[in-house]
């Protein structure tokens, strides 16, 4: 079994940044062996390869969803995609489409687990807000819970 953990996200634009930062936060722990940290940053449809690869996929980014900053939404690919006529990041656009170019050659992973986090801020600046610096290792541990889970459903 292989588990992706992907963080996506441009660092150069503070909270927009929180999934390549809980992924480099992540790097620092012992983790199962069956586990891959990658950082995603922007580029999502270039991961279609990567995809074809892992059983589970476990994704990490900030998402917009009118919650306090710091909130962490469990979501699947399809809650990426915009009602209509909605705003929506590129690089969730990516990502959906990297999955459906997998699941197209048949090798999609078998779960998709995306966290999001309401960002306080995206702006020019390299560090995550206060606030969503504390929440690092909260997410850190929700993803390694999710880890856990899957791993046992073996």
């Amino acid at each position: 079994m292989k588990i992706m953990v992907l963080g996506i996200g441009n660092i150069l634009m503070k909270d927009e940044g929180v999934g390549v930062r809980t992924v480099e936060h992540m790097k620092k722990l012992d983790l199962p062996k069956e586990v891959e940290l990658m950082d995603g940053g922007t580029s999502t449809p270039l991961l279609f390869p990567y995809f074809t690869e892992v059983d589970h996929l476990i994704v990490i980014d900030a998402v917009k969803g009118n919650m306090p900053p710091g909130s962490i939404y469990r979501l699947k690919p399809e809650d990426l995609l915009p009602p209509d006529d909605s705003p929506v990041s590129l690089h969730d656009l990516g990502l959906v489409n990297a999955l459906q170019m997998a699941e197209q050659v048949g090798m999609r992973p078998k779960t998709v687990i995306i966290f999001g986090v309401e960002p306080k801020e995206i702006d020019w600046g390299m560090e995550l807000t206060p606030e969503i610096e504390r929440r690092i290792p909260t997410i850190a541990q929700i993803v390694l819970d999710e880890i856990n889970k899957l791993i046992n459903l073996v």
